[in-house]
């Protein structure tokens, strides 16, 4: 995976949400034909003990792996791959064959038997997919020679024509479904009142704050569809709890958990930039902020912290 997969807003979020098995498996259920999942044991999904990425091809793909025994037994395992896609990109097809070459060849020279592999494509651009989706699209052949272009099935999910009923089934993921449909739409303002109250009722309460964080950063840098002011004004009306704004004890949490854990310099930036979002207040940029030292950050946190039962209500 390259530094610039690792940087992008859109992808940090997507292996943030499927980094939960929970979402892995419904994702898995929705857009697999009933055939194929009926083939899985979706109780053994789990993450890939490794990638398959050779450095060349981690330029232009960013890999989500999950193995899945067989619902029938035996040794063979089925690798279901996703690949995130928040542009439409015509080599995918041929970034994903490379990608099974990739997974097979590995899997030769550590001795264990060939597997099938399930490339799932999950795409939310604002346009819908409008390019190849196979191989046989991009080669140009004769029919005579059609049988010597590799062929596979490749599933995509184009939340660009997922419809707003579909989405709208009071589920954690589809909740996630649909902010990753609309975080790049002028839609984005009206509908995300409703999203954060659906996130903050689904969310657990044991990794809630953590989520939520993670929704707010991507709100924070994944789009520019909403205004500073309409953002604090949305987070802070769906987490209101008979009139008293639930805010000022996430932001307590967060400085809690930072200081218990010793987290790194990063992630107390990436904290006091999201709190200074909400805020509406000046974002300081990652140069001036990594200029200080840690206890410095730990303080400019708890002084935004301090900040948000005056202005987060």
């Amino acid at each position: 995976m390259s530094d610039d997969a690792v940087n992008n807003p859109h992808d940090r979020f997507v292996r943030r949400f499927l980094g939960e098995i929970d979402q892995v498996r419904q994702l898995v259920l929705w857009r697999l034909p009933p055939e194929v999942v009926a083939e899985l044991d979706l109780d053994t999904i789990a993450p890939a003990k490794q990638s398959f990425v050779d450095q060349t091809l981690r330029e232009s793909l960013s890999d989500l792996v999950f193995e899945v025994a067989l619902a029938g037994g035996g040794e063979a395992l089925v690798v279901l791959l996703f690949e995130h896609k928040s542009t439409p990109d015509a080599m995918t097809s041929f970034q994903v064959l490379r990608y099974i070459v990739g997974v097979l060849d590995q899997r030769q020279r550590d001795s264990l038997p060939l597997c099938c592999v399930i490339p799932i494509v999950l795409y939310h651009g604002v346009r819908p997919w409008n390019v190849a989706r196979s191989l046989p699209e991009l080669i140009a052949a004769p029919a005579s020679l059609q049988p010597y272009v590799p062929s596979f099935t490749m599933p995509l999910i184009d939340l660009s024509c997922c419809t707003d009923e579909e989405l709208r089934t009071e589920s954690l993921f589809f909740a996630y479904m649909s902010l990753l449909k609309y975080i790049g739409r002028d839609e984005l303002p009206e509908r995300l009142p409703e999203l954060l109250r659906l996130f903050r009722k689904l969310l657990p309460p044991a990794t809630g704050l953590s989520s939520l964080e993670t929704i707010l950063r991507y709100l924070v840098s994944g789009t520019d569809r909403v205004t500073r002011d309409q953002l604090r004004t949305a987070v802070a009306d769906a987490l209101r709890i008979e009139g008293e704004s639930l805010m000022p004890t996430i932001a307590e949490q967060w400085l809690k958990e930072g200081v218990e854990k010793g987290i790194e310099k990063g992630e107390w930036i990436g904290r006091i930039r999201t709190l200074q979002e909400v805020l509406s207040r000046k974002v300081d940029s990652v140069e001036s902020l990594m200029s200080l030292q840690v206890s410095e950050l730990q303080q400019l946190a708890g002084d935004l912290s301090e900040a948000l039962p005056k202005e987060g209500r």
